[in-house]
C-alpha cells in the first residue's frame, strides 16, 4: 500500500455554477493559508474575543477538536476542525487547503489538534483522503480566481493507536441551514501580521449572507461574511454557531475561505455541502476512503 494519502473527489451534481476563469467582479478573495511554520510574533493581547478582532480561545472543546492542518509536504498550513460524523474520522477545512492550482496537496498531510506554542498535546493524525466539490477541482485556478462558495472540503483522518479521531478529540456539531444573519465565532490559527500562528484565535460577531459576484452574466454565489482581522493560516478554520460558540463549542455553518485585514468570508453550508459530507462519511465509515 502506498504511504501517500489517496484523494477522492465526489462525482455529484451540485446546485452551483462552475467558477468563472476570470477574477470575480466583486472584491478579490485572498486565501488565508500560510507557508509553514508561521513566523514568530507577539500577537494581540489576552482577553475575550472582541468584535472584528481575533482574541484567544483557550480550553474547552476547541482545545482538542480544532487545530493546524499541515499540507503540501509540510510547506503550508491551514486550520481545521473535527466534525461529528458516523465514521468519527472527519475534519472540515477549506478546499484550497487540499486542492490548489490543479493539484492535490495531501503529500504528508497531517492534523495537529490543540496546537499551542509548539506543543502537540494530542499528537499528529495522518490524513487519509479529502472530499470536495467537483466545481472547485474543475476550476483549476488559484484562490484569487474562484468563487468562495465552493471553498470547503471534508477530510478523512486515519485512526491513531487503534482509536478514531472523534473518540480522542471530540467533535463540533454541523448545521446545514442558517438564516440571512447568524451570530458566529470564526476560529483559526492566523500567522502573519500581529499573529504568530502559535495559538488558536477567534472573532465573534454577526455573519450575513451575501452574494459573491462572478463573471458578468453568471449567477452569483452565496457566502457568509463577517468583520474579522484574522490573517494567513486561518484558512479552513470553523465558523461556529450556537450559544457556546464564543467558548469554542457549537455547530459548524462554514469555514474560513479568505478575506482581507478587516473581513472574512465563508462558503455557506447547505444541501450541496451536505452531499459532500455524506459521501465522505460513508466512504470513511466503510473503510474505503483510502482506496478510492
Amino acid at each position: 500500500m502506498s504511504a501517500l494519502p489517496v484523494a477522492a473527489v465526489v462525482a455529484v451534481v451540485l446546485a452551483c455554477v462552475l467558477p468563472a476563469s476570470d477574477s470575480p467582479t466583486g472584491p478579490r478573495i485572498a486565501g488565508l493559508q500560510v507557508t509553514a511554520p508561521g513566523p514568530a510574533g507577539d500577537g494581540p493581547g489576552g482577553g475575550l474575543p472582541v468584535r472584528g478582532q481575533a482574541g484567544p480561545i483557550v480550553g474547552g472543546l476547541s482545545a482538542s477538536s480544532v487545530g493546524v492542518l499541515v499540507v503540501d509536504g509540510g510547506r503550508h498550513q491551514c486550520s481545521a476542525a473535527v466534525v461529528a460524523s458516523q465514521s468519527r474520522r472527519l475534519l472540515a477545512t477549506a478546499a484550497h487547503c487540499v486542492w490548489l492550482d490543479g493539484a492535490w496537496r495531501l503529500d504528508g498531510a497531517h492534523f495537529i489538534p490543540g496546537w499551542a506554542g509548539g506543543e502537540e498535546p494530542y499528537g499528529r493524525w495522518a490524513v487519509d483522503t479529502a472530499f470536495l466539490p467537483p466545481a472547485w477541482q474543475q476550476a483549476n485556478s488559484p484562490i484569487e480566481d474562484v468563487a468562495a462558495d465552493t471553498d470547503f472540503a471534508f477530510v478523512s483522518l486515519l485512526p491513531r493507536e487503534g482509536r478514531l479521531p472523534e473518540q480522542v478529540l471530540g467533535a463540533q456539531g454541523i448545521r446545514w441551514t442558517v438564516g440571512e444573519q447568524v451570530e458566529v465565532a470564526a476560529l483559526g490559527y492566523p500567522a502573519l501580521g500581529s499573529y504568530d500562528g502559535q495559538s488558536l484565535r477567534g472573532c465573534i460577531g454577526s455573519a450575513a449572507v451575501e452574494e459573491f459576484a462572478r463573471e458578468p452574466g453568471q449567477p452569483a454565489g452565496r457566502v457568509l461574511a463577517m468583520d474579522c482581522d484574522m490573517t494567513e493560516g486561518a484558512s479552513g478554520g470553523p465558523w461556529l454557531a450556537g450559544p457556546d460558540a464564543p467558548d469554542g463549542r457549537g455547530q459548524l455553518v462554514g469555514v474560513v475561505s479568505g478575506g482581507d485585514d478587516t473581513s472574512l468570508v465563508s462558503p455557506l453550508f447547505d444541501e450541496a455541502a451536505r452531499t459532500i459530507y455524506d459521501a465522505a462519511d460513508s466512504a470513511s465509515l466503510t473503510g474505503g476512503a483510502g482506496t478510492q
